[in-house]
């Protein structure tokens, strides 16, 4: 048994004598600590806890807040900034804890921007130049060897590092960005939304959009409106449900807030392309200024793309487009999933299609490890 155990022992030292064996090493003891149905976390048994500190960074008109992960010890090491986005979670909720320690252990700076704006379910461009501003200052970090740091987000938020990333101020300085479940335009994705459908080129199917998603578009395109009177009306109809207007009330609103209100009470997908194509120009140019589709040329890392099939926050056709638009480039790497409920490796499956899909939960971030290795 000794002899067995020395074996064992000795392959996992040479496995982990080259930068592959190093990374299949780190992955295998990460996983564990990504999915929280795994009781056993062998990754805190090998790495000490690593050193969670606040961060304050300069941003347009003061300080941005960030919680900062980092690995034990001293010495330089690759890095990360995560964007959580639009999270109702705060900083010190588990599966945020447990994402940022387990990267963390696995060799990497871990920064988490926090944003009040994003977490009353408002997305504004603003968010881009904050990203930016806080990927510099991690990039500063004593602890931050700058050479091999990248982004990663997750739903809004991984919409917004693939912006950020194609930021001319810190794109060549951003070798990879993981994008787990963002959307590549935002009026493909309200569309999506108001019309619960989803699509890609000629196929439309039927989809169930989450509730937080509809509230997000809700207040967004209702926000956009430039008369306060009929923003606050139709917030309390669409938001916080306390008033209806029957036809000739809808039918009094000006022709903006006329096409935004049918929007949201429910229209067909061609109705809904139709209509976000009449919004205000200022409301297309804020959908397109909050849309990857608008940047993406400029993307110069890495690009590795994870989506769940059956997210109901987004619909994983985005993720296809993004794809699809980086195909001729190259250099992406694309997994779609049976295994998350939205964000969280959680959806019930059948043993076979479990380790179907922890196996290629396991190829995607070895390939993340591998950018920064």
């Amino acid at each position: 048994m000794r002899g067995i155990a020395a074996a064992l022992a000795l392959a996992l030292v040479l496995v982990a004598a080259t930068p592959q064996g190093r990374a299949a090493v780190d992955t295998a003891l990460l996983l564990p600590q990504l999915v929280p149905t795994v009781p056993l976390k062998p990754q805190t048994w090998v790495f000490p806890d690593p050193i969670r500190d606040e961060a304050r960074y300069p941003i347009e008109g003061g300080l941005g807040k960030a919680d900062l992960y980092a690995p034990a010890g001293d010495g330089t090491h690759s890095a990360v900034l995560l964007f959580l986005g639009v999270n109702p979670a705060g900083s010190d909720d588990p599966r945020v804890v447990g994402l940022a320690e387990g990267l963390a252990r696995a060799g990497l700076v871990v920064m988490i921007p926090w944003s009040d704006t994003m977490t009353r379910q408002r997305v504004t461009v603003d968010e881009v130049d904050n990203l930016v501003r806080a990927y510099q200052f991690l990039l500063a970090h004593e602890r931050v060897d700058a050479e091999r740091s990248g982004m990663g987000g997750f739903c809004v938020g991984a919409s917004f590092a693939a912006m950020a990333a194609a930021d001319p101020r810190v794109r060549d300085d951003v070798a990879f960005l993981n994008f787990f479940g963002g959307y590549y335009d935002a009026r493909d994705l309200a569309a999506s939304v108001v019309s619960s459908s989803r699509f890609r080129g000629s196929e439309i199917e039927g989809w169930s959009p989450d509730r937080l998603s509809q509230d997000v578009v809700a207040t967004h395109l209702i926000e956009g409106m430039a008369d306060g009177g009929e923003v606050e009306l139709l917030r309390r109809v669409f938001a916080t449900r306390e008033v209806a207007l029957d036809d000739r009330e809808a039918d009094a609103l000006s022709p903006e807030a006329r096409t935004v209100y049918r929007l949201l009470s429910g229209v067909e997908l061609g109705e809904a392309r139709r209509l976000i194509s009449e919004l205000s120009e200022s409301s297309a140019a804020t959908l397109r200024a909050i849309s990857p589709s608008s940047t993406v040329g400029d993307l110069s890392a890495r690009v590795l793309i994870m989506h769940d099939r059956e997210d109901a926050l987004v619909p994983s056709e985005e993720s296809q487009r993004l794809a699809d638009a980086l195909a001729e480039r190259g250099d992406v790497y694309h997994t779609e999933f049976s295994l998350f409920d939205h964000l969280d490796p959680t959806r019930p499956v059948s043993p076979p299609v479990y380790a179907r899909e922890m196996f290629k939960l396991y190829l995607h971030m070895y390939n993340v490890l591998r950018e920064v290795g």
